[in-house]
Order: C-alpha cells, then sequence, then structure tokens
C-alpha cells in the first residue's frame, strides 16, 4: 500500500518531533485523509526499525478498533498485531502491537506488561478529568515506564468547554507534531465536497438555554419535535435532494428521532432509528443494510459522528443544533469520504448550525471556558449566493454552483482621527444609493456552464458600450433560486417557464426586453439592482422609487426583493 505524500510527511513530522521534544503530541487529521493507514504505516516503520518495541493503539468505539486492526494487517499482512476488545470478542494482551478498546482495558494495565507507545485515535473524546478511563489506563502503563510516550490522533483538536487539547491546565497532549488542512485535501481530490443549500424553514430554538457551552438536550427536542416543522423540512428535501441514495439525518432526541424515522417511512423511504441504546446487533445489522443500499436513510442520536465509516453518504440532514464546533466538524465529516459515483454530499441544515458556525474550511476552534466564543462577536462566517441559496467561504470571487459573482464589503481601516460618526443617529438615514438607470440596446441569452454543476441562462444586456450580466436558475431544483427565476420568466412572457435552459434559449425571442435596468458597481462587478419594462423611467423624466413602485411592470429590486 502506497502513502499519499501528505501522510508520510505526518509520520516524518512526528520522528522529527520526537527528536527535539520530550512531549506528546497530536497530528491533526482531517475525517478521510486516512488515519488507519497512517496508524498501520507508523507501526510497521517503527518495529522493523526497533523490533524491541511494544505499541498500543487505543480507542473508546469498537468500529474504530475494527478499522485500525484491519488497515494495520492490510498494510502489514506479517504484523505481530492483536486484539483486546470485550465488544470484539478478543483478548490478546502481549502483541507488541495491541489494539484495544479503553472500556474492556483501563483497569488492566498490569496485562499489558512494558509499553513504549500509545496512539489514542480520536482523542479529542478523552475526559481532561483525572479519573477518566484513558487517564486511569496510561498512568498505570507509566507504573512500569515512565517514560511513555502518548501520540493523539483526531480531526479536532478542541473541546468545546477548554479549548484546544495542547493547551490549559492538566493537559495530556503538549504540542502539534504534524497537521493537514481540509483545503489540502480537497484540492487534491481526496476527500469530496460539501454543498450546502441553507434552508427557508428552520427552527426556533429561542429561549432554549445554554448548559456547560451546549444546547439543552431536553429544551431543544421540544422545540424541533414539531409535526408541521418535521414535514416542512421533509418537503423541502424531497424537493432537493430526491435524487440522493444514502441519506444520514440528526436528530435532538430519543422521541424526535422515533418521529422523523416514522414520518420517513410513511413517506416510502426505508429508514432505521439508532441511538446510543440500540442493541449492537441491531445496530450492526443497520450500519450493513445501510452501507448495501436495503436503508436509504438513518437516522441517528449521538452514535455517527465518530468511527462510522459510510462513504457512500451523499445527504447530510441537520434536525438539531449544536454549539460545538468539534461535533458540527465530526457531523460534516460523515459526508466527505469518497464513493463511485458521487460527486458531493448535500448538506441540507434545519437548525442554523452553517449559520452560527461558518463553513467547514473556515472553522474556528472554541476558546476556553471563560473567555468569549468564537460566534459571540456575531462576525459573518460565509457567503450566502442570492440567487441560488449556495453557502461559500468568505473570500469567495463567485458562486461555485451558478457563477454569480459575490460582492465584496467596502474594507475599512482604521484612522489616525476620532471618527466624527455620532454614536446615535435619530433622523432617518438617507435613501440607499440603489445604482444609475442605463437604456438596453439589445439583450442577448446563453447557456451558462460548468462541469457538475447545474447549468443556467446567462443574460447580457447591451447598454451604450457596457454589457451587464445577470444569471437565471430556471433549472434548479424548487427553491429559493427557481422560484425568483420563474417570477423573472413571467413577467417577460406569457409562457409556461421552462425547466431546461435549452428550452428558454428555444422561447428567447419571445421575452420582452427592457427599456432600461438599473446597475450599481460593486467593487469590480456590476449589479443589476432593477428593470424598466414599461419606458416609464428612461424614456421619460426619471422616477424615485416611491412613483416607480406604483407602475405595475416595473421591477425595483429594493421594494420587491
Amino acid at each position: 500500500m502506497q502513502l499519499r505524500d501528505y501522510q508520510q510527511r505526518v509520520i516524518d513530522g512526528l520522528f522529527e518531533y520526537f527528536e527535539h521534544n520530550t512531549g506528546n503530541p497530536l497530528l491533526v487529521l482531517p475525517t478521510g485523509a486516512g488515519k488507519s493507514v497512517i496508524i498501520g504505516a507508523l507501526c510497521k516503520v517503527i518495529l522493523q526499525a526497533w523490533p524491541d518495541q511494544r505499541l498500543m493503539i487505543l480507542s473508546h468505539v469498537k468500529e474504530l478498533l475494527a478499522q485500525n486492526f484491519g488497515k494495520i494487517t492490510a498494510f502489514w499482512p506479517q504484523a505481530p498485531a492483536g486484539l483486546y476488545s470485550a465488544g470484539l470478542r478478543q483478548k490478546r494482551s502481549r502483541d507488541p502491537i495491541t489494539v484495544a478498546g479503553i472500556q474492556s482495558v483501563y483497569r488492566k494495565s498490569h496485562l499489558f506488561g512494558w509499553r513504549d507507545l500509545v496512539l489514542i485515535d480520536e482523542c479529542h473524546l478523552l475526559s481532561p478529568d483525572s479519573d477518566s478511563m484513558y487517564r486511569t489506563f496510561l498512568e498505570g502503563l507509566k507504573q512500569t515506564n515512565p517514560r511513555l510516550k502518548v501520540v493523539g490522533l483526531t480531526a479536532t483538536a478542541y473541546r468545546l468547554k477548554t479549548g484546544m487539547l495542547h493547551e490549559g491546565k492538566d493537559r495530556l497532549f503538549t504540542d502539534i507534531a504534524a497537521e493537514v488542512s481540509l483545503t489540502e485535501l480537497l484540492d487534491a481530490g481526496h476527500i469530496s465536497p460539501l454543498k450546502s443549500r441553507p434552508s427557508l424553514i428552520q427552527a426556533d430554538l429561542t429561549g432554549v438555554a445554554i448548559e456547560g457551552g451546549e444546547l439543552n438536550n431536553r429544551q431543544q427536542e421540544a422545540a424541533v419535535d414539531k409535526e408541521e416543522l418535521t414535514q416542512a423540512a421533509l418537503d423541502e428535501v424531497f424537493s432537493l435532494a430526491s435524487d440522493r441514495k444514502s441519506w444520514l439525518v440528526f436528530v435532538a432526541g430519543r422521541t424526535h428521532g422515533e418521529h422523523v424515522e416514522a414520518a420517513l417511512l410513511a413517506r416510502g423511504i426505508t429508514a432505521r432509528f439508532v441511538h446510543g441504546d440500540t442493541p449492537d446487533d441491531e445496530r450492526d445489522a443497520a450500519h450493513a443494510d445501510f452501507k448495501a443500499g436495503k436503508l436509504r436513510a438513518l437516522v441517528s442520536l449521538g452514535v455517527h459522528t465518530t468511527g462510522f465509516d459510510a462513504p457512500n453518504i451523499d445527504l447530510l440532514v441537520l434536525l438539531r443544533k449544536t454549539l460545538s464546533p468539534g461535533l458540527y466538524y465530526q457531523i460534516l465529516g460523515r459526508g466527505m469520504r469518497l464513493h463511485p459515483g458521487k460527486l458531493n454530499c448535500l448538506v441540507l441544515d434545519y437548525a442554523g448550525n452553517i449559520d452560527y458556525h461558518g463553513p467547514i474550511t473556515q472553522l474556528k476552534p472554541p476558546r476556553a471556558a471563560g473567555s468569549r466564543g468564537p460566534r459571540e462577536s456575531h462576525e459573518r462566517t460565509c457567503l450566502v449566493c442570492p440567487d441560488c441559496r449556495m453557502a461559500s467561504p468568505l473570500g469567495t470571487l463567485e458562486c461555485a454552483d451558478c457563477g454569480r459573482p459575490f460582492t465584496r464589503p467596502e474594507r475599512v481601516s482604521h484612522g489616525t482621527e476620532a471618527s466624527t460618526a455620532e454614536v446615535m443617529v435619530l433622523e432617518p438615514p438617507p435613501p440607499p444609493d440603489l445604482g444609475e438607470w442605463v437604456r438596453v440596446e439589445s439583450v442577448s441569452y446563453h447557456k451558462h456552464a460548468k462541469e457538475g454543476k447545474i447549468p443556467s441562462l446567462r443574460v447580457e444586456y447591451r447598454c451604450g458600450l457596457q454589457t451587464y450580466r445577470e444569471w437565471i436558475c430556471l433549472q434548479h431544483p424548487p427553491g429559493f433560486a427557481r422560484a425568483k427565476a420563474i417570477g423573472w420568466w413571467k413577467r417577460r412572457s406569457g409562457i409556461e417557464p421552462p425547466d431546461h435552459i435549452e428550452t428558454a434559449l428555444y422561447y428567447a425571442d419571445v421575452l420582452r426586453k427592457p427599456f432600461g435596468i438599473r446597475v450599481k458597481q460593486q467593487d469590480k462587478y456590476w449589479e443589476i439592482t432593477g428593470y424598466d419594462l414599461t419606458g416609464f423611467t428612461v424614456n421619460g423624466p426619471e422616477a424615485e422609487a416611491g412613483d416607480a413602485a406604483g407602475v405595475e411592470d416595473f421591477i425595483d429590486f429594493s421594494r420587491t426583493y
């Protein structure tokens, strides 16, 4: 098995760290980076160079134990490795490499003798408490080898309450030895991109208490477990994601999950609700059926955020909210694995997670308890396309889905003089600058298509020496962009709005040409802020917005959009 460049870089970084440091480092690797492969390669390199070394790989999830053991033996078929896990019905403790479940071993450190290195997978779930299972086990091993080394592997090197894992009092980990960014894996095509559609349907979580940095479970479930909300959300899921084959739905509580499962089954979707108390055999059967395509939807409560490897997931439905950036990342990470025929994973969020945390590529870790959280400043976290509602990272120049250019907010710099602005303005603010009217000489229509994206109708208005463009999303699925495109078409034609761009181009010659458009420059792009289909503004005296609003075919974005 050949390592990828970044996987080899991580292993080299760990050895370089130990050449110059004596702490317990972290390896930070995004979901889909191949942590199990790195673990397998690291074990092989260490034991081939130093055959007397004895290693342990710890985790708390049996699926991760089986996955790590399988990758070690796949990467190195002759690996002297054994499993110790009650859940996997194996208890081998004397192998040079032992893959163990912490629940099975934390009181049995004496069985494993001398150990030189312990690797902890998904180490962000390790409790900082001194009496935790991991701490208890590690202290037992240190009684035999006081110089024991501990390495943590995680995609999210922080906890909600205490911040970064290698910072703060009583921390186990001391440094980050190597890190791979999510952007690097996306650019290299090693993980599947996520595609979001912010919904107009949102749960009202006003009044839900925050306890320990997270929403109160009982109150949140009461807020989201409503029949009308569930049905409205599923209506949109069916309209936007009817072609998606493998759905993972996150719910807020046991009763909520049962109701969502029943609603999916009533609509003919094969679905199963899995939660923390689901018996192991039933959970394993549900996972097997889901991966095999026998189940279209898994409804999840607290069991599919770590260690669940189902690359076929192409739809994530968030019917609950989390304030934890780590949990948010782990939820979205379920959709980032590659799978044959899978172009991306669609994320439908009905609880405000994307608005709260922003794009996953710009995720901010929490600060330690007692300091302000990452979103308390109400900073803008993402750009949402006004046409198709696609969410994109800050700094993006154009919508990756429909191609509409994003306008950049005016940069504000600090001056050397005190501001003369009033701290409170009691007079009405001046009317917004919506741009200027220009006469339209000709209009042309074109198909705008990018590989892997839904095509749109590109409209070009020739106005003297200048050409202005807009993108009409007639072929998009039902939603904001499609509704806006239908309104655009109906104001210009008595023909039923088409569903395909080719049909729109066929009938383009019957579309009413505006006499003028109102345009405003935003940075280096021009935005169309209004239309005049009557000649009222550009052929007659300049109209105020209030006067123009009385003309039926005068379209003013400042009033109707």
